[in-house]
């Protein structure tokens, strides 16, 4: 717990907003989130996790809390990444249960009261929702969302085609979620993993309020090399079959050229020799980078640096 937030009575709910340059939209997304939280649940907490906006979120934040009373928020001290904001906000949230969900408004809140109904009845200990369709998405984010969860299936096995960060999660699993010693975090993943009774339900993906995605290729990419050197090592034993591979041809160009020396025929096919070099030394540089990447997430590891510095907080202003 971060010593400069005053304890806060444990009310039944917590909704954790990530943030990063929403400041055409945050206004109007939490009016509506407040909106459906009055309908649904009045002993609750809203905190926006501002992962270091470059625009004017923050002070949009401020002004909110003059409607929203129960809005509180962190600001990291610069973009630390919206995995880092969840971590905060887990950290944070005092709830029974807790709901992460995005502050462009794609995770409709209208949602919340089949999530909490499953959740009061004892059902469930995670209610995950799950995305129908991508309509509202570009072709390039469809690619990449695609490419994205074909690989995280074929190297971990986690099943995440349609998932999001939108769900609830029970007071438990948000306690193991907390006790994991990594720094490096897939929270998506993270929670599949834990094996808690898991429900779902599907949502038709909203057109954001305002604004443009912050999410890119190079983001993806990234997220997904996290992801996998973090749940699994499958490309480590996929190096080692390439390498029985790289020996077994060897073996039998040797093999080749002994008979060609014996019998006395020249040496022949410079051009398939040529791609094979090229072959295997591109093979080598891959798998130099796969294991870069898990050497770098065990350097990332045992740095043991913060997952997040925070600048300043918004609290409720104290009462006279």
């Amino acid at each position: 717990m971060n010593p400069d937030l005053a304890p806060r009575t444990a009310p039944e709910l917590s909704i954790v907003v990530p943030a990063f340059n929403e400041q055409e939209g945050i206004c109007a997304f939490l009016e509506q989130l407040a909106g459906v939280l009055r309908s649904c649940c009045t002993a609750c907490e809203i905190l926006v996790i501002d992962d270091g906006s470059r625009d004017a979120t923050w002070m949009q934040l401020r002004s909110a809390q003059v409607q929203i009373p129960n809005l509180h928020g962190v600001r990291f001290t610069r973009n630390f990444g919206k995995e880092a904001a969840i971590l905060a906000g887990l950290r944070q949230a005092r709830g029974k249960a807790v709901i992460v969900m995005d502050a462009d408004g794609q995770h409709p809140p209208s949602l919340l009261p089949q999530m909490l109904a499953l959740w009061r009845s004892g059902e469930a200990q995670i209610v995950a929702a799950q995305k129908i369709d991508r309509n509202t998405d570009s072709l390039p984010a469809r690619l990449n969302a695609y490419c994205f969860n074909g690989l995280m299936h074929m190297l971990t096995g986690l099943e995440l085609s349609g998932a999001s960060d939108f769900r609830l999660l029970d007071r438990r699993v948000v306690d193991a979620l907390l006790a994991f010693p990594e720094k490096v975090r897939f929270f998506r993943g993270m929670t599949v993993w834990t094996g808690f009774v898991t429900r779902q339900i599907g949502f038709e993906v909203a057109p954001r309020i305002a604004g443009n995605s912050q999410w890119s290729t190079a983001q993806l990419t990234r997220l997904a090399i996290t992801a996998i050197t973090s749940f699994s090592a499958k490309p480590l034993g996929m190096i080692f079959r390439l390498g029985l591979l790289g020996m077994l041809a060897a073996l039998l160009l040797l093999l080749q050229a002994l008979y060609s020396w014996i019998t006395g025929v020249a040496v022949s096919g410079w051009t398939s020799l040529t791609v094979v070099v090229l072959l295997f030394g591109s093979a080598t540089l891959l798998s130099l980078g796969v294991l870069g990447a898990y050497l770098a997430q065990i350097f990332d590891e045992i740095k043991r640096r913060p997952e997040f510095l925070i600048q300043e907080t918004l609290e409720k202003p104290a009462e006279n």
